[in-house]
């Protein structure tokens, strides 16, 4: 097992504790692990890459005097401990990627509903990046997108005031579409209303995200063929 253990030990993630001066240790599935830490993921045994607490998990050392440390020997119970109380060692590599992924996802949300304040035109993705390198921000591969946001807006919104903002949209479609552009207003908004005409055309009453403003317009008129009417209130 140690042999195994240390020929892998470059892809291994573990959660480590400190307990009563001693280390104890399990080998996780990073996702799962950072699941069941914040109460999302019931069964730990699904964060679990090998089951077993260890002293030292990528020697492949077994730790000694469970019942003394935590009053059971049972492993799942400890390693539900262990995930909970104690820290996630994750890999350099999958940490920057973990870490990038928020990056992404928190530009995509600012994109999708945010608006220039001053302009009240959407704000491009490479606006939002390039204000982020100019502040300085860590983001934390351990949150959500959405728990980082508020942080992030603070930061840059001296660069780019940014308001989120939401949209009606009153579509009118002919009968030639009518029906089959519902994908397509779902994908970029919220339909609140169909309303079925006697001519057989549809008005949609449509909640878009400010940001996605232009592109709902733009994509509702290719599909149409520029035949539907569209007017934002």
């Amino acid at each position: 097992m140690r042999q195994v253990f240390e020929q892998k030990k470059v892809q291994h993630h573990y959660a480590t504790l400190k307990k009563n001066g001693l280390t104890f240790e399990v080998l996780i599935k990073p996702l799962e692990a950072i699941e069941f830490k914040k109460g999302l993921l019931e069964n730990v045994n699904d964060a679990l890459e090998f089951e077993g607490i260890f002293s030292d998990a990528r020697a492949g050392e077994k730790a000694a005097d469970l019942e003394k440390n935590f009053g059971t020997e049972d492993s799942s119970e400890i390693a539900k401990e262990i995930i909970r109380y104690g820290s996630l060692q994750l890999t350099t590599e999958y940490k920057k990627n973990l870490t990038e992924q928020k990056r992404k996802e928190i530009i995509d949300i600012i994109c999708r509903n945010g608006i220039d304040a001053r302009t009240k035109l959407p704000i491009p993705a490479t606006r939002v990046e390039s204000a982020l390198e100019q502040v300085s921000i860590n983001f934390d591969p351990f949150k959500s997108a959405k728990e980082q946001l508020n942080g992030v807006l603070e930061k840059i919104n001296k660069l780019i005031p940014i308001v989120f903002e939401e949209k009606k949209a009153i579509v009118l479609v002919n009968s030639k579409y009518a029906g089959k552009i519902s994908s397509i207003l779902t994908k970029y908004g919220k339909i609140l209303k169909t309303e079925w005409n006697s001519d057989g055309s549809c008005t949609y009453e449509v909640l878009i995200p400010g940001g996605m403003r232009d592109e709902f317009i733009k994509k509702t008129n290719d599909f149409s063929h520029g035949e539907a009417v569209i007017e934002l209130r």
